[in-house]
């Protein structure tokens, strides 16, 4: 009787049953942050119905329209440049990844051609 068969089964099923326990799970998707909108108010044009004013009014009007147009292009380009700064932080993360993800790959390749 050959009992090389039954040998090779009982060796093997353990093995199988234990690969799953043994494997790395995938990383789940990492929930991105939500952008936040711009918190910057646009001021409100001089002429707009409701406005009408003669005069001086009128030029004080318009001064703080300028005034607060001004501001308002300010704080938009603020948060700009703050979003292009999260912007580039969140790209370099994910460079810093692939790096670390291609010197891992470049150094078990290493590993094995070593052991050939």
């Amino acid at each position: 009787m050959n009992l090389r068969p039954f040998l090779i089964v009982v060796i093997a099923l353990p093995a199988l049953a234990a690969s799953p326990a043994l494997a790395q799970a995938p990383a789940t998707a990492t929930a991105m942050p939500a952008v936040p909108s711009h918190n910057c108010v646009a001021p409100r044009y001089p002429s707009e119905p409701g406005l009408q004013k003669r005069g001086e009014a009128y030029n004080r009007a318009v001064d703080a329209f300028n005034r607060d147009f001004k501001t308002y292009g300010e704080c938009i380009k603020k948060y700009v440049d703050d979003t292009k700064l999260w912007v580039k932080a969140a790209a370099d993360a994910g460079n810093k990844a692939i790096d670390e993800y291609n010197k891992f790959a470049e150094d078990i390749k290493q590993k094995i051609e070593a052991e050939k």
